[in-house]
């Protein structure tokens, strides 16, 4: 007897997955699947797709988008100099370091395919707690002396 229910395939199962986990390194958004319709011959094939960027969209982890969207928003990162500083702009720096993370976070084997291999203790607390000084903040400070990085000769 023949049975119609199709059998799941591993990469059906696996996006599933993602849009469960993962969103979007552009916009932080949610993921969903999509069937996306390449001719009129009905060829198809599912992907992640995030609906606010318009865009097929593999996803991140959302601790490493949020981490990587505190780092360019506190460090001013920009990747892209030669664009205009602008939101699509910051969007693409962010998405940029979330791909930088990312790649150390698989290299140093702490995240996988499935998500984090280990328990994360992130601080939540970190994410807006970052100051940046300046010159004019440290008033007349005799006890800061400047040290240059590289010696000069």
């Amino acid at each position: 007897m023949m049975n119609d229910t199709p059998t799941p395939s591993p990469r059906l199962d696996m996006l599933k997955g993602r849009t469960k986990r993962c969103v979007c390194k552009y916009c932080g958004g949610n993921l969903r699947l999509k069937r996306i319709i390449f001719s009129n011959y009905e060829e198809a094939r599912v992907e992640i797709f995030c609906q606010s960027c318009d865009r097929i969209e593999f996803g991140v982890e959302p601790e490493i988008y949020l981490s990587a969207k505190f780092f360019v928003e506190e460090s001013g990162f920009n990747y892209y100099e030669d664009l205009e500083d602008n939101a699509r702009t910051k969007q693409m720096n962010i998405a940029k370091v979330c791909e930088l993370m990312s790649w150390q976070d698989l290299n140093l084997g702490i995240l996988d395919k499935e998500g984090f291999l280990v328990p994360l203790a992130m601080n939540d607390r970190f994410l807006g707690e970052c100051i940046t000084l300046k010159d004019r903040d440290l008033g007349d400070c005799d006890a800061i002396e400047d040290k240059l990085a590289v010696e000069r000769d």
